[in-house]
């Protein structure tokens, strides 16, 4: 019975949020109205049990914060909802209609109406669509439906990372709930409201290389089989909705493989299999975008992509680039200045798009999708600005003790693979595929903030400050402002 056990004030923002969010949807949302309220009620409670389950199991009373975090998170996806996308839903009536997600929407119930076929659907990687096709098919076509359930697949990534956090760091302190506040990360929220693939691929992310992490570190006791099933399930929605990923995804077990072992005897047969599994997954998996509709994917082709800006998008596209455009400057031509712009291109994702920070009332009120976005992104970089020194504090530290407790670095693997894929294979910069790596981010963060000393984060500190000072001064040169 301790499971049901709720806290008093969790019970009250429940029947607040029912009370409040039943009602208004009913009256907002013509098609499927009731079914999206009952998902509401389903996911709220479910999502408390989560939340409460965790907790006991973990055994810190800090963490009833989850529950409390966790109605937050419906009620903020409710409103941005309402106030941010769903004024974006319509063809007619929408000025910048054409970005992904909302095709997406109305992709979705196509594929349905199309007897799930795709037709003249062109899009590179269909498997969004079969995943929000899906929740339409059982549940009813309307926006509120997709948002709540990518806020509860949001919430068991997040809960997983609560996990994986507190067995990497065995020994328990005051604070060690603050990792709960991944739930609540400005992007994570925003993208979760819209029809997007962005956080599913987080979830997924993060489900498969953390999973691996345990394994190879022995945080966690998981059979071979049970992780084959994890990883394999994981790896084929990967391959589904953005195939690209599978890259990353390989790197990341091969890297845990060769660096992520425990003292005692090391499993090589086990390992092997694991690495045979990385090198299978890029050879079988890339093949089922084509059979699900979409384009071929190549890993060759999308290494010759990501280090020749030569054919590229971002090329054709540069007559809209601003004047001495920082991210047209850094697009590479060769691999050799793929190798070379990487690192200015992952401080450019990771603080990007600061300094520009331009938000209006009226734009807000207006329902523009684009301004809700900003104030969602502004926020994600100054925490990834002000965060980033406690990240870099535990990669330090990681790699230092990595032969005593080898724990911390599935985290960090798991993270920089993938940022060093988003900054280069994405050559556009654009602030939402950082998303991806969002919460993996955070476990980094909070690791350095409870287990670095002080000394230690101040001189990441001075590192990661003195480097953005640089990065300004030549961004003001070169702009001709000094």
């Amino acid at each position: 019975m301790r499971y049901f056990a709720f806290p008093a004030g969790q019970v009250v923002l429940l029947f607040l949020l029912l009370g409040l969010g039943g009602p208004f949807i009913l009256t907002t949302i013509s098609t499927a109205s009731f079914s999206a309220v009952l998902l509401l009620g389903f996911v709220s409670v479910i999502g408390l049990l989560l939340c409460r389950y965790t907790q006991v199991r973990l055994e810190d009373p800090a963490l009833k914060i989850l529950g409390y975090l966790w109605l937050i998170k419906l009620g903020v996806t409710l409103f941005l909802l309402y106030a941010g996308w769903i004024p974006q839903l319509d063809p007619a009536s929408s000025d910048t209609w054409g970005y992904d997600p909302q095709r997406y929407y109305v992709q979705a119930q196509e594929l349905i109406d199309q007897n799930w076929s795709i037709g003249p659907i062109s899009l590179n990687y269909t498997g969004i669509l079969y995943y929000y096709g899906s929740i339409f098919y059982v549940f009813g076509h309307n926006p509120v439906v997709p948002a709540l359930i990518n806020a509860f697949v949001t919430l068991i990534a997040t809960l997983y990372l609560v996990k994986v956090g507190y067995e990497i760091k065995s020994h328990r302190e005051p604070r060690d709930w603050t990792l709960a506040f991944g739930l609540l990360l400005p992007e994570m929220l925003w993208y979760d409201v819209m029809t997007a693939r962005e956080t599913v691929m987080a979830a997924m992310l993060l489900f498969t290389t953390l999973t691996m992490g345990r394994y190879f570190a022995r945080t966690a006791a998981i059979s071979l089989p049970r992780l084959l099933i994890v990883a394999g399930l994981s790896a084929l929605a990967i391959a589904a909705v953005r195939a690209p990923l599978l890259l990353p995804m390989a790197v990341s077990i091969v890297l845990m493989a060769l660096l992520v072992r425990p003292q005692s005897r090391s499993r090589v047969v086990q390992n092997t299999v694991l690495v045979v599994f990385a090198f299978a997954a890029l050879m079988v998996l890339p093949t089922i975008p084509e059979l699900l509709g979409g384009y071929e994917f190549g890993v060759g082709n999308a290494l010759q992509i990501a280090t020749s800006g030569e054919n590229n998008i971002a090329l054709t596209a540069a007559a809209q680039w601003s004047q001495k455009s920082i991210g047209l400057l850094l697009i590479p031509q060769s691999p050799l200045q793929a190798i070379l712009f990487l690192p200015p291109r992952m401080v450019l994702y990771l603080v990007s798009p600061l300094p520009y920070i331009y938000i209006t009332f009226d734009a807000l009120r207006a329902g523009d999708y684009a301004s809700w976005q900003n104030l969602c992104t502004l926020p994600a970089s100054v925490i990834n600005t002000l965060g980033m020194p406690y990240a870099l504090a535990s990669l330090v530290q990681s790699i230092r003790t990595r032969k005593a407790n080898a724990a911390p670095l599935m985290l960090h693997i798991s993270y920089w693979t993938m940022l060093t894929a988003i900054a280069g294979g994405n050559l556009i910069i654009q602030e939402r595929y950082r998303v991806m790596a969002a919460p993996l981010l955070w476990g980094c963060m909070w690791l350095g903030a409870r287990t670095c000393s002080k000394n230690l984060i101040i001189e990441t500190a001075l590192f990661w400050y003195g480097l953005l000072f640089m990065g300004a001064l030549a961004y003001l040169f070169y702009k001709g402002v000094l």
